[in-house]
């Protein structure tokens, strides 16, 4: 559990290049418009808006011809790593808690290795739907997006392996992947050969939640100086969660993913984390962005629901409260 009075460096990342279906770029507006800060408030935490680093847009990108274009996005990825990496190394070093915005799954690359290089030994809770294990040897979409997590157990572009000049990031022994449903076969190999802890949304029906949140909780904070999290919101149904870049049939539900993310609150006091793959463009009235805050906060040991933020922007002063017309 986070100690209150903690300060949060929220900075968000509008990257799309590591996809090919548009909006995730947008995610960073969509979860302050959710209440981020004001949940945090709420908490009794600090933070600090840094704002949004600056990104070039796929669409413009794709504008190139075609034999530079992905070239062109994966030296764009690999600057926007460089640049948010040194802004999570300077927070983390000034005793803040990185909070990232994301942004597609590319943006972990960055904030993994800012963390890794302030903290040592890292370990990493990877909530989501895929394993983001794939290199561009074993990828069927080439997309970075679906790469992160191998990237920083130092497999893939050189590049983004190198990024702030060392590698690997973490190691296979201190990454937990919680969630996955859609993982690719050579993934998955790959995935097996290293001996990373993977619980799919079917170990978690045959073992039950608590005994795998048991087990992820304790493997990934037995050796390691700091734990990392990663919430990638194409972990849930689609019919809870469709603003997001991939959605999928038989995510987790309410119930569990709640679950999940509470036991890390209780048990890991997180040195930081991020909340990845936010697609307004998907979404039904920001319903996706309002249950990550929601969720982001369990991740930090608090409740904040429905309930608390509706009451608390029933009772704020007018000018406090978010309006659809706000600049």
């Amino acid at each position: 559990m986070i100690s209150k009075g903690s300060v949060f460096n929220v900075l968000g990342v509008p990257m799309d290049l590591g996809v090919s279906k548009l909006g995730v770029d947008m995610g960073p507006t969509a979860l302050r418009y959710a209440g981020i800060f004001e949940a945090l408030e709420h908490a009794g935490f600090s933070y600090v808006d840094a704002g949004d680093l600056t990104v070039a847009h796929n669409f413009a990108l794709d504008r190139l011809p075609v034999g530079e274009r992905a070239g062109a996005k994966r030296a764009e990825i690999a600057r926007v790593s460089e640049a948010l990496g040194r802004h999570v190394y300077e927070a983390a070093a000034r005793g803040e808690i990185p909070l990232t915005l994301g942004g597609d799954h590319s943006t972990a690359i960055g904030a993994i290795a800012g963390l890794a290089k302030a903290h040592g030994r890292l370990g990493v809770v990877w909530i989501d739907a895929h394993a983001d294990a794939n290199t561009p040897e074993t990828s069927p979409s080439g997309n970075i997006h679906g790469m992160p997590l191998a990237v920083s157990l130092g497999h893939g572009y050189p590049e983004l392996v190198r990024c702030l000049g060392f590698a690997p990031k973490v190691r296979p022994e201190d990454v937990v992947i919680i969630g996955a449903k859609d993982v690719d076969p050579e993934e998955m190999e790959f995935v097996r050969r290293q001996g990373i802890a993977l619980y799919s949304t079917f170990d978690m029906e045959h073992l039950g939640l608590a005994r795998v949140m048991e087990e992820a909780v304790a493997r990934v904070a037995q050796h390691t100086d700091a734990v990392y999290v990663s919430f990638d919101a194409d972990v849930m149904d689609m019919r809870l969660a469709p603003g997001t870049g991939i959605m999928t049939r038989g995510g987790l539900n309410y119930r569990e993913i709640t679950y999940v993310c509470r036991t890390i609150g209780e048990r890991l006091p997180l040195a930081g984390l991020d909340i990845i793959e936010v697609n307004p463009l998907m979404d039904k009235r920001n319903q996706t962005a309002e249950l990550c805050v929601e969720l982001a906060m369990a991740l930090l040991g608090v409740k904040w629901t429905d309930y608390e933020r509706d009451y608390l922007r029933a009772n704020a002063a007018p000018s406090a409260r978010p309006h659809a017309d706000d600049d």
